[in-house]
């Protein structure tokens, strides 16, 4: 998962990690009992390649001393979830999926030129140092270009009061029902409606310069989807009119907020 940037001395940070999990180690107060169960909902989509989710909204149910990555595994399958351990903590780095391609990014990413420009075209460009990799069988970070990766939100935000979620934080210190939406981004969060900082320069290592990295405001206007996964999720019948029709608009990188809300009911049920 990406990590994003409030100010150019967490940009520094990126260096060694890109995900904001391995970057900023959770610091909530627990506000459940230990051994509570609590019921999240979670999905995995990547909606930058214009292609259906991985994983669709479900809800799980695990103890409240679980952490978001517990959750996440248990929702998608853990052997479907790459996840690495490091200094900072443990992070995302890949989701089972093989229908993603680089043909795929080149023909579906609308925001190519919106990124080369950004950056001077540099996350475009494999090096030994900075490479774009491939893999048949997953979709990691740093397929599609060199600083994508897999970031999620919770009730589409990625703190709480300024402290930062990451795969470490434990359910307890999520709010009740809470959505955990995982998406992949070639641009570290700017292509998915968030705010970034992206690099712009290489070091002479040819590794990317962090300390240059510029502020780069969200492409689109970003609509919340929370409501729409968790009725998608609670939704008996995934084959009727109703859910197609939510899936579609889950799918759809930059639907309206409108747009999203029509799929509800006041009950905030699919209609």
């Amino acid at each position: 998962m990406i990590k994003r940037m409030k100010n150019k001395l967490f940009a520094t940070l990126c260096v060694a990690a890109l995900t904001l999990g391995a970057v900023v180690p959770s610091t909530f107060n627990s506000v459940h009992a230990a051994g509570t169960p609590k019921t999240v909902y979670v999905d995995v989509e990547k909606n930058v390649l214009g292609q259906a989710p991985i994983l669709q909204p479900v809800a799980v149910t695990l103890d409240d001393s679980s952490t978001i990555l517990d959750a996440t595994k248990q929702a998608a399958g853990a052997a479907n979830v790459s996840s690495v351990s490091s200094g900072y903590g443990n992070y995302v780095n890949g989701f089972a999926d093989t229908s993603d391609t680089q043909a795929v990014f080149n023909k579906n990413y609308k925001y190519y030129k919106n990124v080369k420009d950004a950056t001077k075209g540099i996350v475009f460009t494999s090096t030994a140092a900075q490479p774009i990799i491939t893999d048949a069988n997953w979709l990691r970070e740093k397929e599609c270009s060199g600083i994508s990766g897999w970031m999620f939100t919770v009730q589409n935000t990625d703190n709480n009061a300024g402290n930062y979620y990451s795969a470490d934080t434990k359910l307890a210190d999520l709010p009740s029902d809470a959505v955990i939406r995982w998406e992949f981004s070639a641009a570290m969060g700017a292509d998915i409606g968030l705010n970034a900082y992206l690099p712009t320069q290489t070091k002479a290592d040819g590794y990317y310069d962090w300390n240059t990295a510029a502020y780069t405001s969200p492409f689109f206007t970003r609509a919340n989807k929370t409501t729409l996964i968790k009725a998608m999720a609670k939704h008996s019948n995934k084959t009727d009119a109703a859910y197609t029709n939510a899936l579609n608009d889950l799918k759809n990188l930059t639907i309206s907020q409108a747009d999203v809300d029509d799929d509800m009911d006041v009950s905030g049920n699919l209609k």
